[in-house]
């Protein structure tokens, strides 16, 4: 992970951060070094000694100064200080003066950038010192050869402290990349916190794996679905470019179906069009995604990074586990508001909507309570199995005459209620004799062929009027149609009960 650019004053101050302190440490040991070295050169300088060790600390602290706050290290700047450190040694006493300073900035370096780059920037130091012991005849106010040993002895402790240096420098960012993934990952669950939307939930963990993916360098993520015969990319983040919509599964199909069994991890080999679009990538790994079958992320790089395939899986699990809890709470919620044996509303749910429509603007809001005439017969002679299979049969007729934006809900047992809205009492009483005439026809259930009748009591839902006294008046009305003879429909408050005709029974 690269470091932060520092902001214009932060390179005077000593950072909080363990990457970032230790970054400002070597910085700042490499400038006390350059002038100690420097300051050890000066006394009995010539002209151009003083000109040449200025323009050399110029250069480098320039440089220095120049990488840590970009938080970049330009390999122009490395040739620049190897030219600095060759014109420093020249400068000095002798040549083996200067290594305090190619030391210490061999540390500074490996803190940046890539290895190789830190191995370029080691070559580089060495071959300043060596010109320099190569030219020093050659530049004047030198008498005789420069004494070799010195600098020859000391040379190879270089790439050894550039091994040291660059170990310590990939703990540390690892170290750093480690936090920053617990981050994103500890602000992921944050921002699922309340999130009931599936798509919502699914949206901000891409968004986290887009982040993950611009911490780690080199990173790339796909999501695929597999068909059966193709890879299908649904989406893709990090160092990906022109994907085509489809990938040959042929060559990842065993490590997709082995990563679906495990429910973790697991190594594929790639795809030659995905190796292509992400600049060569060759260490390929896949993550099912639980409860989507077929669906896997595919991470990518030079190198997967263990740690980083775990942070990954993390976040695929804490998405997937908003998702189930999200799926649950609704499920709960429908369960709450639903008849376990007919599927229909309960009184539950049938009670706030009534409460609803008292509340709310006048208009003609009926109700309508619906109570089944000889069912307890069915029960007796078929089974109580029978009699659950009746009401469900039942319960799917009456809802199925009343029209939306309508509302058809089980109150228990045989009895059932119904909430139109903008009728008139002659469309109530019309409706009535409709869920009379489905409840009444012949059932045929496992254990034989049941009929019932129903008798239903309507009234309207007035405004200031509570919903209990609108409903105990609808049951009260079916009560009298019960009276009356079963198998009819009376208006609370009309005259006597309208009558349906004689039904046979079976």
């Amino acid at each position: 992970m690269p470091p932060p650019p520092a902001t214009r004053w932060s390179v005077f101050r000593r950072p909080a951060d363990l990457v970032e302190r230790t970054r400002w440490l070597f910085g700042a040991a490499a400038l006390v070094s350059l002038v100690l070295t420097s300051l050890a050169a000066v006394p009995g300088a010539e002209t151009w000694q003083l000109a040449a060790i200025t323009g050399a600390v110029a250069a480098l602290v320039t440089s220095w100064l120049h990488r840590y706050a970009t938080a970049r290290a330009p390999i122009a700047l490395d040739l620049l200080e190897a030219v600095a450190v060759c014109a420093l040694a020249l400068a000095s006493p002798v040549p083996a003066a200067a290594l305090s300073v190619t030391f210490s900035g061999v540390w500074f370096r490996a803190v940046y950038g890539r290895t190789w780059e830190t191995w370029a920037y080691t070559a580089a130091q060495c071959a300043g010192l060596v010109s320099a012991l190569a030219l020093w005849q050659v530049v004047p106010g030198h008498a005789g050869a420069a004494p070799a040993a010195p600098l020859l002895g000391a040379l190879p402790i270089a790439p050894l402290l550039a091994v040291v240096a660059r170990h310590l420098a990939l703990v540390l960012q690892e170290h750093q990349l480690a936090q920053a993934w617990d981050a994103t990952l500890a602000r992921l669950v944050g921002q699922l916190l309340g999130v009931t939307d599936v798509e919502q939930i699914r949206q901000r963990g891409w968004e986290a794996v887009e982040h993950i993916c611009r911490l780690t360098p080199g990173l790339s993520v796909v999501l695929v679905e597999d068909d059966g015969a193709l890879l299908v990319v649904q989406r893709s983040a990090g160092s990906v470019r022109q994907l085509p919509p489809t990938l040959n599964r042929t060559p990842a199909a065993a490590g997709l179906a082995a990563a679906a069994v495990a429910h973790q991890p697991w190594r594929i080999t790639p795809p030659r069009q995905l190796v292509a679009c992400t600049g060569g990538a060759g260490s390929w790994a896949a993550i099912p995604m639980p409860d989507e079958p077929g669906r896997h992320l595919l991470l990518g790089g030079r190198y997967l990074r263990p740690e980083g395939m775990v942070a990954i899986q993390s976040l695929v699990n804490q998405v997937s586990l908003a998702v189930r809890a999200t799926s649950a709470h609704r499920e709960l919620e429908v369960q709450a508001r639903t008849d376990a044996l007919t599927g229909l509303a309960n009184r539950s749910s049938f009670s706030a909507a009534l409460a609803a429509a008292t509340a709310g603007p006048a208009g003609d809001p009926w109700v309508l309570f619906v109570d089944l005439d000889d069912f307890k017969p069915v029960n007796d002679q078929l089974g109580h199995a029978a009699g659950d299979e009746l009401l469900r049969a039942v319960g799917a007729r009456l809802a199925g005459v009343v029209r939306a934006p309508g509302l058809c809900a089980r109150l228990g047992g045989d009895e059932f209620a119904v909430l139109v809205h903008a009728a008139g009492a002659g469309e109530a009483e019309t409706l009535g004799r409709r869920l009379v005439e489905v409840a009444s026809a012949p059932v045929q259930l496992v254990a034989g062929t049941a009929r019932v009748g129903a008798s239903v009591g309507a009234a309207c839902v007035l405004p200031g009027v509570s919903w209990t006294s609108t409903l105990q008046q609808a049951d009260l009305a079916m009560y009298a149609a019960k009276a009356a003879g079963k198998n009819r429909v009376q208006v609370a408050g009309s005259a006597p009960p309208v009558t349906t005709g004689a039904l046979t029974r079976a």
